[in-house]
């Protein structure tokens, strides 16, 4: 080898080591950068005509293993949306409370049992009266409040679902300007491993988020795509959308006043197309999780609601009030089927018959709530009539007092079976102020399934009857459309309403006028499409009259002997056969029907609300283990994924010592090479 070629030699191992001396030094300064992965550059004989001529630089690449990169983003797509549901449940874990807790609705609807159970004992006494009042009232008021906490959490995740939309669109927005400069680079035969670490740090922040799967094209740019296959970025970002809701009730959901995850210019809905990461957790949140919570509080409601009523409407104040006003607004003209029979009695302040009358339902001619009236304002010591509200007012004249007894009457609307007192609200102890302008089905998984039901819908509208029928391979969505299609006119609009995991039919009088249901068939009853909207656990409240004036509580019962006459004995003072009526209820089972995941099931009140407390708190447990768990792996990922790409410092300042002797030895060699030259220079001359 001539000294010359020893030159070069000697000169390319100084670039080389000055260049890796480059390198070293970033990797050390980079040693706490969160997603900086070390750097080395490769080193290549260099051969010039067949003999060594010193060292090649190489590319600078990354210490990276893409297997375990690409494991440990689908990992924390996971626990992104094991994080959201840890933090939604835990405080909904805080709303419902324990089993063990006085905080729990499960403990105040036993504390509402006793309270009646005490009035029983006691009837005439003015505080277990005032006892049994508060007890309702707080009661219905945490019924109130746990809506308003559900659906406050269901706005909060639709308001977080809108920001991580945005900070979406931002990352793919940044990662495709970085993909524009790594292709240059690329293009241009260089390669750009700390732009590809920047981009490498924003797929990892992405994948929190959204739950991605992506490629890298041999020009170096990375294309990302949902896990259901849509394109987010190629050459472009493609954005998605989402508007929250400026308002979320109980009967919001998703299609039905709430928006969903909308992708690109044609605002497609992808909501169910997302399921992993922060993104898809809290639109299960919304969507799913609270909603079946309300779904059961709900049920809850209205079971509670419908089993007092039933038993406060049999009953009566001691002494009865002057006057019965019903909560519910009314036509003359309004017809629901009505059948047995109804005593509304007059009554001295001793509970001593003045007049009785017993009204055969079925008798009624026309068999409308205006022909009700007109009988009951025919009683010689009473009046009745329908106020500016259309609420039924029952009054004694002359100083009596009215009192009902519901025998055995009967008012049947879709699903729902009462007694005419409790149809009219006449004296109703809970109350949510809706009327028969709208009815909700329960839950049905499909909306185009055939439901494999025959019958026919009778909607009876101011005593005009239109039938709707139906057949074994009609779906939900058919029996909507031919609900609409026979009775737009009326400006009555029926719908399906997704709602979690399932559908409900919604019919509304959009007029708000009241109509009434009845069915050849098992459809009312076997979807429970009755009186109502979702969300009456929020609604519920106790009867205004009766907050004022705990006196006007039912405790006893009008006697429903046949023949009541003047100068019986109608109702006495220490009847608390009502109020014992009303304690029994929360120690007796009753039926419940399925909700939000809950199974149909016989149960008590208080056993009913602790098995939503249960529900809740398993929920929050299993979130709380899958966080747990979640975190050990991810730590684990990444700790593997540390010991390949992460800067070791001992090792860099182990290497910077190679480094200076190599560099030493090059320079020394450089050195005695320009020390030869110079004396053979000398000898030629």
């Amino acid at each position: 080898m001539s000294l010359t070629a020893s030159l070069l030699s000697a000169v390319s191992s100084l670039n080389a080591v000055q260049a890796q001396f480059q390198i070293t030094s970033s990797n050390i300064a980079n040693v706490n950068t969160p997603g900086y992965s070390r750097k080395t550059v490769a080193l290549s004989n260099q051969v010039i005509d067949g003999r060594s001529a010193g060292v090649r630089l190489g590319d600078v690449t990354r210490t990276v293993n893409d297997a375990l990169v690409r494991e440990l983003r689908e990992h924390i797509s996971q626990l992104g949306g094991y994080r959201v549901k840890e933090e939604y449940l835990t405080r909904t874990q805080g709303y419902f409370g324990t089993l063990d807790s006085n905080s729990s609705i499960s403990h105040r609807l036993s504390e509402m049992g006793s309270a009646f159970d005490a009035l029983a004992v006691t009837p005439d006494s003015p505080a277990t009266r005032s006892a049994a009042v508060l007890e309702a009232q707080r009661t219905a008021g945490q019924l109130n409040l746990l809506t308003d906490n559900l659906q406050q959490m269901r706005s909060e995740a639709d308001r977080e679902i809108g920001r991580t939309v945005e900070r979406i669109n931002q990352r793919l927005g940044d990662i495709s300007e970085l993909n524009h400069k790594i292709e240059r680079a690329t293009v241009g035969g260089d390669t750009a491993p700390d732009l590809q670490d920047q981009r490498d740090q924003l797929i990892k922040e992405l994948a929190e988020d959204i739950d991605i799967q992506y490629f890298e094209r041999t020009t170096g740019e990375v294309v990302i795509m949902t896990s259901g296959g849509r394109t987010l970025l190629d050459n472009q970002p493609v954005p998605l959308s989402h508007t929250p809701a400026a308002q979320i009730s109980a009967a919001t959901g998703h299609q039905s006043g709430l928006s969903g995850v909308l992708y690109g210019a044609t605002s497609i809905d992808i909501t169910d197309e997302l399921s992993e990461g922060r993104l898809g957790a809290l639109l299960e949140i919304r969507d799913d999780t609270l909603v079946d919570l309300q779904a059961q509080t709900d049920r809850l409601a209205e079971v509670l609601r419908d089993q007092v009523n039933a038993l406060h409407n049999d009953g009566t104040a001691y002494p009865p009030p002057a006057s019965l006003t019903g909560l519910r607004s009314l036509a003359a003209t309004d017809a629901p089927t009505m059948s047995g029979n109804f005593r509304v009695s007059v009554l001295d302040s001793a509970g001593v018959v003045v007049e009785t009358l017993d009204i055969d339902l079925a008798t009624l001619a026309p068999p409308n709530v205006g022909q009700l009236v007109t009988q009951i304002d025919g009683m010689a010591n009473a009046t009745a009539s329908l106020d500016a509200s259309g609420q039924l007012v029952i009054a004694g004249t002359g100083g009596n007092r009215i009192a009902v007894n519901e025998l055995d009457s009967l008012v049947t609307t879709g699903s729902s079976s009462t007694g005419l007192g409790h149809f009219l609200g006449l004296n109703n102890l809970l109350d949510e102020g809706l009327d028969y302008d709208r009815y909700a089905s329960d839950r049905l998984a499909s909306d185009t399934a055939a439901l494999s039901l025959a019958g026919s819908l009778s909607f009876d509208i101011a005593g005009t009857t239109t039938n709707v029928a139906y057949a074994a391979g009609d779906s939900l969505s058919d029996i909507a459309a031919a609900i609409n299609g026979a009775l737009g006119g009326a400006n009555i609009t029926a719908s399906v309403v997704r709602e979690a995991e399932g559908y409900r039919l919604q019919i509304i009088d959009n007029d708000g006028d009241n109509f009434f249901l009845s069915d050849s068939g098992p459809l009312t009853l076997q979807s429970n499409l009755r009186p109502g909207l979702p969300g009456t656990a929020g609604r519920l409240e106790l009867r205004q009259d009766i907050q004022a004036n705990p006196d006007l509580l039912a405790r006893g019962e009008l006697s429903d002997a046949a023949g009541l006459a003047a100068g019986d004995i109608g109702v006495s003072a220490g009847n608390g056969d009502v109020a014992a009526a009303l304690g029994k209820l929360f120690t007796s089972d009753v039926s419940f029907a399925a909700a939000g995941g809950l199974s149909a099931v016989q149960l008590t009140l208080e056993g009913y609300g602790a098995s939503i407390v249960a529900g809740s708190a398993a929920l929050t447990n299993a979130a709380q283990s899958d966080l747990d768990l979640g975190e050990g792996f991810q730590l684990a990922l990444e700790n593997q994924a540390a010991s390949l790409s992460q800067v070791n410092l001992d090792e860099e300042l182990a290497n910077i010592v190679v480094l200076q002797n190599t560099y030493a030895a090059s320079a020394r060699i450089t050195t005695a090479v320009s020390e030869m030259l110079d004396t053979l220079l000398a000898a030629v001359r």
